[in-house]
């Protein structure tokens, strides 16, 4: 299977239409890895039977995260959007490698934007690389939207912060090198770099989920966790600024991921109907199942035109937090659909095939994680009624 398609190549094309055969090389080469080393495996890092550690490193290690950075630390410079597309690709090889990843250059953009020189040359490097892992560290076991009501807190000792607290629904926990961690002080929400082993940290059971299982999630836990002062990121108070900066950049990228999920349910559903016989004839000559094929191609490619257009108005500088949050809505409530459709053309066969039904699971996660649906409405509607004099 293909994963960087003839459709992929003319979108680039119309966004891109000065650097499309650059940065089409660049995604055709992450797909051709992909193809081999993770696309065939995804079945059975759902299952537990492999880990993901081996093909996630050496995909960093491909370049994969240093496509929206800049050649200073390590990266080559390319627009976000070639990020964002390479991550959809991503998503239809394994979606829990694509959480995984997208949550490390989630940190890695962050630690670009808010950290200092120092802080940038001592750890982007590694991060871009994939000698390193990073995690994301913000919602607790009381606090997930209201981040307001964030009770992990960092007392300044001397040289060092003291970080006590918990955070939950962590993803990359105890496999990440380094962790961004937002807690707490005098003068509000404040961000920290916590390098791991740290004798002050540790990790709970993996968390048993419903889908994303190839990655792991677990409560991490603070307890007089002493890290430099010089590991502040940015200033103090300044943190929940710097959270809903990160995510609004990761809300792209988790809508084209879901696009990618979509993907990969609709190509197993098409190539299903096409050889699936009843009543004499192939399914797909049946009107109802070539009306949700329509519905499914047309709500994928809708989802893919959003990511992209959101990824441009980033590209731009302009304030793209409403068009974030709407590709990120919209991508992943439609990949709910597509990939229940997809059960449904499939079945019996899709309701109890693994294979199949895991698209769906993987899917499900995403109208939670990095701001749940219901959340984003409100920050769609508030940045639009504040648009309109």
């Amino acid at each position: 299977m293909a994963i960087y398609s003839p459709e992929h190549r003319r979108l680039i094309k119309v966004f891109h239409p000065q650097k499309h055969d650059e940065y089409s090389e660049v995604l055709s080469s992450l797909s051709s890895f992909m193809e081999k080393e993770i696309l065939p495996n995804s079945s059975k890092f759902d299952s537990g039977e492999l880990s993901i550690k081996g093909p996630r490193k050496a995909l960093l290690q491909h370049g994969m995260c240093q496509i929206p950075f800049p050649s200073e630390y390590g990266g080559l410079g390319l627009p976000f959007s070639v990020y964002a597309n390479a991550i959809e690709l991503l998503g239809t090889a394994d979606a829990s490698i694509a959480l995984s990843v997208e949550i490390h250059n989630a940190v890695s953009e962050g630690l670009y934007r808010y950290g200092n020189d120092g802080q940038k040359k001592e750890f982007l490097p590694d991060l871009l690389s994939g000698k390193s892992l990073a995690s994301f560290a913000l919602t607790e076991p009381a606090s997930g939207s209201d981040a307001g009501t964030m009770a992990t807190v960092a007392e300044r000792k001397g040289g060092e912060y003291s970080i006590s607290g918990s955070k939950m629904f962590i993803t990359n926990a105890g496999e990440a090198d380094l962790y961004l961690v937002f807690a707490n002080t005098p003068k509000g929400p404040s961000c920290f770099l916590v390098e791991s082993p740290n004798r002050g940290m540790k990790f709970g059971d993996d968390l048993k989920k419903l889908g994303m299982r190839g990655s792991r999630t677990s409560e991490v836990i603070f307890s007089d966790c002493r890290v430099p002062a010089g590991n502040l990121v940015g200033e103090e108070g300044k943190g929940a600024d710097y959270a809903k900066e990160i995510l609004h950049g990761a809300r792209i990228v988790v809508a084209a991921l879901n696009v990618g999920i979509s993907q990969l349910a609709y190509d197993e559903a098409l190539r299903y109907a096409k050889q699936r016989r009843a009543f004499g004839k192939s399914i797909s000559e049946f009107q109802l199942i070539r009306a949700k094929i329509a519905d499914m191609k047309t709500e994928i490619n809708a989802g893919r035109l959003l990511y992209f257009y959101a990824s441009s108005i980033k590209e731009s500088g302009g304030d793209f937090s409403s068009e974030a949050s709407q590709a990120k809505v919209f991508a992943t409530e439609m990949s709910l659909r597509v990939c229940d459709q997809a059960i449904q053309i499939y079945g019996g066969y899709g309701y109890t095939s693994d294979e199949l039904h895991r698209h769906w699971r993987d899917a499900r996660l995403l109208t939670i994680g990095e701001g749940t649906s219901e959340v984003l409405r409100m920050l769609i509607a508030k940045r639009e009624l504040a648009r309109t004099p």
